[in-house]
């Protein structure tokens, strides 16, 4: 996926990164091989974004400007949403991306044409938060490992073959109704979020089965739910939640797998192959 020396460009189109942390990140990566060049606009700041639209959106198009051969996101946050409509697509080199949470909108918006996007961990968190056998997995992907097994629980057994979509609940919800809506057809849709509470999650899954985003979808994969704070004492657990909702789908669905806002988060590219079966997720990485 990617050779020894790659030019990476690193890009703040969501949140503020804390300096040592992507620091440590761009270290990690310089460890691998590679050349991350941190773009002009990166420190910004404006509010809760790293810069305003404007410097956020020119680092971004120079990222894809044919200069790199890879982008990654310095963090997530909140901001890209704000982007969306005003990317000019037609421009963009086709190099990966790489990033999750809030970057699910420019992950699914390129997959969905035909373009390479992993689903992976920011450099804010890269090498201060992921353990091992996060970084392990990715430079396995970065390096044309092939085939990926990655292990969970039956929720509800089945078996379903197709490409990957998804990635942040919150952020999936949130684009229901917009151009940026998920399109599930024919596609196993992964699923993760952090700080949401059991409530919470329950409204976001409706919201997202009941937009029709998840119409066409042939499986799911639930990965980290951290923090829902389900009471100790209480006569339900979020699996109850997840079969009550996501259930009458009638799809397979595979549970706690390790991708998401913990310490072991799994990339895995969107779009490609992956097969969904005896508890377990396969991805066939290009």
């Amino acid at each position: 996926m990617l050779s020894p020396g790659a030019r990476i460009a690193v890009i703040s189109p969501s949140g503020i990164s804390a300096p040592a942390r992507l620091d440590a990140g761009i270290q990690e990566l310089e460890r691998w091989g590679y050349r991350p060049a941190l773009l002009p606009r990166a420190h910004a700041r404006e509010r809760y974004f790293a810069g305003t639209d404007d410097e956020r959106l020119a680092d971004l198009h120079l990222a894809f400007s044919g200069e790199f051969d890879a982008v990654w996101m310095a963090r997530g946050g909140y901001g890209l949403a704000r982007l969306l409509p005003r990317i000019a697509w037609e421009n963009l080199a086709p190099v990966p991306f790489f990033g999750f949470s809030d970057g699910t909108v420019m992950l699914n918006a390129l997959a969905a044409r035909g373009r390479p996007a992993v689903h992976a961990p920011v450099l804010h968190a890269l090498a201060t938060h992921n353990d091992d056998s996060t970084r392990l997995h990715l430079r396995a992907l970065l390096t044309g490992c092939g085939e990926m097994r990655i292990l969970g629980e039956n929720l509800r057994s089945g078996s379903a073959e197709g490409p990957l979509a998804g990635g942040n609940l919150c952020v999936l919800a949130s684009m229901c109704g917009t151009p940026g809506q998920l399109d599930a057809r024919g596609r196993i849709v992964v699923l993760e979020d952090l700080g949401e509470a059991a409530y919470k999650i329950d409204r976001l899954l409706v919201q997202l089965r009941d937009s029709g985003a998840l119409n066409g979808a042939i499986g799911l994969v639930l990965g980290d739910f951290l923090d829902a704070n389900v009471p100790a004492d209480a006569a339900w657990s979020l699996d109850d939640v997840f079969r009550d909702v996501l259930g009458p789908l009638g799809l397979p669905i595979l549970r706690g797998v390790p991708i998401g806002h913990g310490k072991t988060n799994l990339a895995f590219p969107l779009g490609a192959p992956a097969a969904l079966e005896h508890g377990a997720l396969t991805v066939y990485a290009r």
